[in-house]
């Protein structure tokens, strides 16, 4: 779909090469208060496109937006453009979340375990390996030098330049996993059950709650 779309904002890009040409002056500006919202958004994207070099910024900038308008309280960091958030996952339950633009992607992460005992080390492994097994959004990473547990998702900058409502769409499912991965970690470290077991009963309180909310 994405593909799709940007073959769609380059065919763009030569039917308005003469209204893009005066995009940067003054008048020009003036003239886009009028235009519908549609068309503006249109516009933005197709400036984004032509200036893709500079995504980073463009994307640095949508972050600190949604997450303002988004009401929470956050770390802005400029110079290593990082922000960091703290979400209540479980009632008094809470972690840390970081949101980083470097020149490549937006990188989401979450530690899932600060710390945990060496012994455990192999369990923890099982257990991420049947979440990576099903996973096509991030990644579930295990540290065996520094014994924690992480979940990661990467994804371009061009995407969210061009489509920034994908930034609030990427964050709520990130959240969503890692509230699973809170819950399977948690229970596989109190109770010491086979990851196998921890892993299935989560799909089962998934599918329970699928059928219920339905």
């Amino acid at each position: 779909m994405i593909i799709i779309k940007l073959i769609v904002f380059i065919f763009m890009l030569v039917v308005f090469q003469m209204l893009i040409s005066h995009l940067k002056t003054l008048n020009f500006i003036k003239e886009l208060k009028k235009v519908p919202i549609k068309t503006k958004f249109l516009i933005k994207r197709i400036y984004r496109l032509i200036n893709f070099r500079r995504c980073s910024h463009y994307v640095w900038k949508d972050l600190i937006k949604f997450h303002k308008a988004s009401g929470w309280k956050f770390g802005q960091f400029e110079a290593d453009k990082l922000i960091e958030c703290t979400f209540e996952i479980e009632e008094n339950s809470f972690l840390n979340f970081n949101y980083l633009v470097n020149n490549h992607s937006l990188i989401f992460r979450s530690i899932i375990l600060q710390n945990f005992e060496e012994e455990r080390t192999n369990d923890i492994m099982v257990l991420a390996s049947h979440f990576n097994a099903l996973l096509n959004f991030g990644v579930v990473k295990v540290s065996v030098k520094y014994n924690y547990v992480e979940f990661i998702y990467t994804r371009d900058l061009l995407t969210y330049s061009l489509f920034s409502g994908e930034i609030r769409s990427d964050t709520d499912t990130h959240f969503a996993i890692t509230k699973d991965c809170l819950w399977s970690f948690t229970k596989l470290i109190e109770t010491g059950d086979d990851p196998v077991f921890v892993f299935s009963e989560l799909m089962r309180r998934k599918e329970n709650y699928d059928s219920t909310d339905n």
